[in-house]
């Protein structure tokens, strides 16, 4: 087997999986986003000019807020956007002018560009469904447009040279027109001999200029025609996935790679824990990484076929998303089987022996909404972890994406089918995870995956156990809990909050802020949940796509009322996370959904089907790898 496409895996680079051919296409299209539905990247650190979002026609919302973009945007930029509801991007370094082809995006209802450079005038935006409009703190000057006036002079300040309604400022008035030049008075002198032989030095400047330029783009392209594809993230992203790719740092392999199963020379080694070592060698286990790590993959569920790292540096790939944690893509193998493979950088709280027991025990579990790992590769800068690839995607972005038939199927029942799938899942982990501080740590939409027959599957559970307590703060969504805020630490608990979270999500439809790093975008869920309890109004926080094809139940608003009780500020006022799921089974047992309660002790796995992860499951909406088909709102990974 060749071993150099591994040994040139470079620490700067991803490993050299080919990329997928875009349907619809004629070519492979690296870093293209057919028919992404969000693009959130907010508060990255990114910089630079921004990307030609605008060949990305399908894209529904935009989080590129607080960033370091700076540059001019194109005036065609969003010509053909006309799906696009969402756009923030504000408090970046953007300067020019506003594009005018901001009128095609008719779909918009959200749009954001204050606290950047932009000047010139703002262009005039007649477009209905705008709800949301703020382009102050820029340089921008001349008259509000009439259509742009109604949203107030805080949309406007802090642009001195605006003037009309609603700045409060007059426009002077319009400078008298100048009388058109005669006959007898010629527009343009006669340039001088001087002035010709100069004008003619800079164009020949010019010209040998745009030939280098030329030439050199000309030579590079052939030499990345003649090299292998070795930027893992530089395949082909699905329309799930988040843009704007972090650049993630990977060691490089400095031995053995792992040949294919079944290939002459392989063979695979199963240990007393219950755990296959694939390797190369008549049956042993593959040599060493750099930095002391087996070069092995190892399978984690032996109830799972066997696959090596080879097969995945063979296999098809595509880019998923990027999160605060690493990245995330799909690779379909030789033989059929679609995985979710997530590269972290952040797990690196453990040595490899303390690594290695913890992800055993999560090979272990078994239970029907929680997502088993099959197998996981080891290495002190980062980890690759193994799952099913489930299909339909996460529940952030059937919520808050494109609304199209799966969102369409998200009724009442369907929901408290969600929701209950949730607690039966969380519960099993806070039995089987009890020793942790917090067992799932990271619960929100976007790590909730769905099968096709609409039952939720947890992921990325587990992580506040591998991930440094200071990383933790940043990328786990259990330490935006309220204790966590104020007190610096977390519990059980932790994980109801986040709990209630979900379910306020999915009765209201509202994307909740808290998932954010600041206070733009999204809806307090939790205070504005606890204020309609207050005054008796929980009807009308329900989502109109519940409520549009049956009026308010009890059990609605008794779930809303258990939400509301997860994401109680003092965590000794909430329930644990086996009571919450107690109170969602009687709402559910009243409504009749079927299904009885299961213990996930019970469990086998034959009960658990491939658990497919979507793609725009793994971005960053919240920062997470399971997440976003995107923080469609995705969303993806973002706030975190």
């Amino acid at each position: 087997m060749d071993r150099r496409p591994l040994l040139q895996w470079h620490c700067h680079r991803p490993p050299p999986w080919q990329p997928r051919p875009l349907r619809n296409h004629r070519r492979q299209c690296p870093l293209s986003l057919p028919r992404p539905a969000v693009h959130q990247f907010h508060q990255q650190l990114l910089s630079g000019p921004l990307p030609d979002i605008g060949r990305l026609d399908a894209l529904k919302s935009i989080y590129l807020s607080r960033n370091r973009f700076s540059g001019s945007l194109p005036d065609s930029l969003f010509s053909k956007m006309d799906h696009l509801k969402k756009l923030w991007l504000d408090n970046n370094a953007l300067s020019g002018a506003i594009p005018s082809s901001l009128s095609n995006a008719t779909s918009l209802m959200e749009l954001h560009l204050e606290g950047n450079a932009f000047s010139g005038a703002i262009p005039s935006l007649s477009i209905p469904s705008l709800r949301s409009f703020n382009v102050s703190n820029n340089k921008l000057q001349g008259l509000v447009p009439a259509s742009l006036q109604h949203f107030g002079a805080s949309a406007f300040e802090a642009n001195s040279d605006l003037c009309g309604q609603p700045t409060g400022s007059v426009c002077p008035p319009a400078p008298p027109i100048s009388p058109p030049p005669t006959a007898a008075e010629p527009t343009t002198a006669e340039p001088s001999p001087i002035a010709h032989a100069k004008s003619n030095h800079f164009a020949l400047i010019l010209v040998g200029i745009v030939f280098v330029v030329l030439a050199l783009a000309v030579g590079l392209a052939f030499i990345r025609k003649r090299q292998p594809v070795r930027d893992f993230d530089s395949v082909a992203y699905r329309r799930d996935g988040l843009a704007a790719a972090d650049a993630m740092e990977t060691a490089s392999v400095a031995s053995t790679v792992v040949p294919f199963p079944g290939s002459a020379g392989q063979g695979k080694q199963l240990n007393g824990s219950g755990e296959t070592r694939v390797g190369s060698g008549g049956g042993g286990v593959a040599g060493n990484v750099g930095g002391g790590a087996g070069a092995e993959l190892v399978m984690v569920n032996s109830e799972r076929e066997t696959f090596g790292l080879a097969d995945l540096m063979k296999s098809a790939a595509e880019v998923l998303g990027n999160g605060l944690l690493g990245s995330a893509y799909k690779a379909v193998m030789s033989g059929g089987l679609a995985v979710a493979v997530k590269r972290m950088r952040e797990l690196t709280r453990l040595n490899k022996e303390a690594f290695d027991e913890e992800m055993k025990r999560f090979g272990r579990l078994r239970h029907p909404n929680v997502l088993t790992p099959l197998a996981y590769h080891y290495r002190k800068e980062e980890k690759l972890i193994v799952s099913d690839y489930v299909a339909k995607g996460s529940l952030l972005y059937m919520l808050h994406g494109d609304r199209g038939a799966d969102h369409a199927a998200l009724d009442w029942a369907t929901r408290l089918k969600i929701v209950r799938g949730i607690a039966r899942g969380m519960a099993y982990l806070h039995v089987e995870l009890s020793t942790y501080e917090v067992p799932h740590g990271n619960l929100k939409t976007a790590n909730v995956l769905l099968t096709p027959s609409f039952d939720p599957v947890l992921a990325d559970y587990g992580l506040a156990a591998l991930v440094n307590p200071a990383t933790a703060a940043n990328v786990l969504f259990s330490y935006k809990s309220p204790e966590f805020l104020q007190f610096r630490r977390v519990s059980p608990k932790s994980d109801v909050y986040c709990f209630g979270i979900v379910v306020l999500e999915l009765l209201t439809g509202k994307f909740p802020s808290q998932y954010l790093n600041n206070t733009k975008g999204g809806t307090d869920v939790v205070q504005w949940t606890a204020s309609a309890i207050s005054d008796r109004r929980e009807a009308d926080l329900l989502d109109p796509a519940i409520t549009s094809r049956a009026p308010p139940t009890p059990e609605m608003v008794r779930l809303l009322r258990v939400g509301s009780a997860c994401t109680q500020p003092n965590p000794n006022e909430r329930p644990d996370m086996k009571e919450a799921a107690d109170l969602v089974e009687e709402i559910a047992a009243a409504v009749g959904i079927e299904g009885g309660v299961t213990s996930g002790r019970e469990e086998t796995a034959s009960s658990v089907a491939p658990c497919p992860v979507g793609p725009e499951e793994y971005a960053e909406q919240s920062g997470s790898l399971h997440g976003s088909r995107a923080e469609a709102g995705h969303s993806a990974k973002g706030e975190n």
